[in-house]
Formats: C-alpha cells, sequence, structure tokens
C-alpha cells in the first residue's frame, strides 16, 4: 500500500502478498541499525523474529527503496503476558504470539528518525480499530504505556484497560529492563 512516499507491507491488517526472505532481510537490516537491536546475535531470530513473520505480524515500511521501520506485536493471553515480563525473550513461547486479546507492541524500529510518521501510519492505517499497550524504553526506567487506533471510543478503551489490568510488579518491570539492557 502507498502513503504519501512510503510504500507499507503489513499482509495480516492491509493483505497482499511477501517473500519471506525479503521481509527478513530488511527486517535484520533495520535491526542493525537499531541501537536497541543492533547487538542481538543471529541465534535470537528463530524466537524474536520468524515466527512474527510467519504469523504476518509485522508493518514493514520503506521510504523508496529503503527500508525505514518495522514494527511487530503479538496478541497475548493473561498468561503470556505474565511471561512477557518476566522471561528472558529468548523463553517467548511461538505460540505466545498469538495466544490472547491483549495486543501488544513487540518492535517498533524507525533508525532513521521517522517515528512520527510512523506513529500516524499505525493508528490510522494498521490499528484504527484497535488499542494496546507498549514496553517504553528510551528512558532509565521502563514503563507500560498505552496507544490506541483513530477510531476507538474513550469509554471503550478505558474499560478495557480496567477489565484487562497489566502487571504492576516493579519486580517484574526491573528484571524486563536488566533482560533488555543486556
Amino acid at each position: 500500500m502507498k502513503y504519501g512516499n512510503f510504500h507499507i507491507t503489513a499482509p495480516l491488517m492491509l493483505g497482499g502478498e511477501i517473500n519471506e526472505a525479503e521481509v527478513l532481510g530488511a527486517s535484520v537490516w533495520l535491526w542493525m541499525h537499531s541501537p536497541q537491536h543492533n547487538t542481538a546475535s543471529l541465534n535470537t531470530l528463530p524466537t524474536l523474529l520468524l515466527p512474527i513473520i510467519k504469523n504476518q505480524q509485522f508493518v514493514l515500511v520503506s521510504e523508496g527503496n529503503k527500508p525505514v521501520f518495522f514494527l511487530s506485536w503479538a496478541w497475548m493471553n493473561e498468561q503470556a503476558e505474565c511471561r512477557y515480563f518476566t522471561e528472558d525473550a529468548l523463553m517467548f513461547r511461538e505460540e505466545d504470539w498469538t495466544s490472547g486479546e491483549r495486543l501488544w507492541i513487540h518492535d517498533w524500529i524507525a533508525p532513521f528518525g521517522h517515528s512520527i510518521a510512523m506513529k500516524r501510519i499505525v493508528t490510522d492505517i494498521i490499528f484504527p480499530e484497535h488499542f494496546g499497550r507498549m514496553i517504553y524504553h528510551k528512558t532509565k526506567n521502563y514503563q507500560t504505556k498505552t496507544w490506541y487506533g483513530k477510531n476507538t471510543r474513550r469509554q471503550e478503551r478505558e474499560q478495557w484497560y480496567r477489565e484487562h489490568p497489566v502487571i504492576k510488579d516493579e519486580m517484574a518491570l526491573a528484571l524486563l529492563a536488566q533482560t533488555l539492557n543486556q
């Protein structure tokens, strides 16, 4: 799908065919340019990237022929969400990516400064009817943040978040911060 100067690939949400090898190559290339991802070793790919591509739970955005953004997400149940906070990322189970109704942004990779434009793509085009959570780690303390699509209603979001509380265990967040900083 074209959006201004961008080409958006999001097969699960927008349809279309993909070449998994090309998606893998573009994703790894973006990981290499991301300070939060460029230290990941190749042995993490079967756990952290291949299930995303297999389940088509990603957005890949290019400007011209250059990849500029990669987003992945998981639909977790309560148990998967708990493991997400308390276990090493490499222990994330393949079935956890699609285990429930709790939508979590997993990776937000925009190493060339496209985050503002990508936020609009995510909330207006990819997930206009959805809302979810993500872990914000640009500060020293990791935080759980919420986000929502442009067509969602505030009352609906607030009710869902109340009925589906996230882990507030500070120990779990500290463990997560330690894991992500390795």
